[in-house]
């Protein structure tokens, strides 16, 4: 039987917002026992008490972000003696960005932008809480990033002791981390870490069954029988266990249905799912790049100017390239943060002098490339004798 072509006002999807990374899925498949162990870290809260304090770790698109919303927002539902609130470190990345986003969800609105200091705005947060008699659940989502920025500690400390500045306040919180091999002994104060007593919840990586079954979980509700066959799925996920982020095979799956639309045709192709997968691939350094601070992508900039001279970045060379743009203490420190973020990696070579190389991660400059090449023209020459 031949198919028609797709007209104009037709489309592939019966929702295409199944394949959107936002979306809270009726079944959470492959996690039963981490949601276990979450729920048991946050029951305490519903009777009163505070909660146990957890870091749920494993690499990107894991689940760790889905198991949290499934579970505050059952706690919604069950009790107002309860607020649950998620924090993206991603974009919320200071201390008043932090307590602001708590703020507003006690309250109904922001603090004021300026002119109100963090002490103030965590009173607001604890007058609230003990009016309502409420416990307060913050997850701090993807605190990778505030690792990268030396603030992880000047957060939790606060949140983790409001009961010793308001008696009666009872808190708790939850850390992803994305980052698995990230020690929190180094990074935290001892006095903070010693509050967090934290469990621990692995979230390991899915296996090619598991996202076949979660894909094919979407594919049935989220698109028309026969636009995905059997062996394009299988490519799907081939392509989605060489990243091990499930959210590329879901991107990788829209992309690819949106293209077949684009051609009129009423069935997706693995041409669809390789044009699909070019874009999809480097989806968590995407996230990555575009959170970066001017100065920050300044450097990664620098370096990936460098890289293109041919041989290796050494990083003295890569901070004459930024041309007194910074101080030298704050380019480290930035170039620390980038290898946090898992952006490039540092090697210190033996010779004389502490000679630092820094190499790119695949796939970066594919990412980064449209405004690597922003400053080309103005960048200073070593031979002038700037920086």
């Amino acid at each position: 039987m031949t198919h028609r072509p797709l007209m104009s006002d037709q489309t592939l999807f019966r929702d295409p917002d199944l394949f959107e990374f936002a979306h809270l899925p009726e079944v959470f498949n492959y996690r039963d026992t981490q949601l276990e162990d979450l729920a048991f870290a946050l029951r305490p809260a519903l009777r009163g008490a505070r909660p146990l304090n957890t870091v749920l770790r494993g690499i990107p698109g894991t689940g760790k972000t889905t198991a949290v919303r499934l579970l505050f927002a059952e706690i919604r539902e069950t009790t107002h003696a309860v607020v649950p609130v998620l924090v993206s470190c991603q974009t919320e990345r200071t201390q008043y960005a932090v307590f602001s986003r708590i703020f507003l969800a006690l309250s109904g609105h922001l603090p004021p932008p300026s002119g109100v200091s963090n002490t103030r705005v965590m009173a607001g947060v604890a007058h609230a809480l003990a009016e309502r008699g409420a416990v307060l659940i913050v997850c701090l989502d993807d605190v990778t990033r505030l690792i990268a920025d030396g603030t992880l500690d000047s957060v939790l400390a606060p949140l983790l002791r409001m009961h010793e500045a308001w008696p009666g306040v009872r808190t708790g919180v939850v850390l992803t981390l994305s980052t698995p091999e990230a020690d929190l002994s180094r990074v935290l104060d001892p006095s903070t870490l010693s509050v967090l007593q934290a469990s621990e919840v692995l979230f390991p990586p899915y296996t090619a069954a598991e996202v076949r079954g979660i894909l094919a979980d979407r594919l049935r509700a989220g698109v028309y029988p026969g636009v995905v066959p059997p062996a394009v799925l299988d490519l799907v996920v081939e392509r989605t266990m060489a990243c091990g982020d499930l959210r590329v095979g879901l991107d990788v799956v829209k992309r690819a249905v949106l293209h077949a639309e684009r051609e009129a045709r009423t069935g997706v192709t693995a041409g669809d799912v390789l044009a699909a997968f070019a874009v999809s691939r480097h989806l968590h350094l995407t996230v990555a790049v575009e959170a970066l601070t001017p100065a920050e992508r300044a450097v990664l900039d620098a370096v990936l100017r460098e890289e293109r001279g041919g041989g290796p970045a050494v990083a003295g060379q890569v901070y004459d390239r930024l041309c007194g743009e910074m101080g030298y203490a704050a380019f480290s420190e930035r170039l620390r943060k980038l290898e946090t973020l898992r952006l490039v990696d540092l090697y210190v070579r033996p010779g004389r002098g502490r000679r630092r190389e820094v190499v790119v991660r695949e796939g970066v400059g594919e990412v980064a490339a449209p405004q690597a090449g922003v400053a080309e023209e103005e960048e200073c020459r070593y031979e002038t004798g700037k920086g």
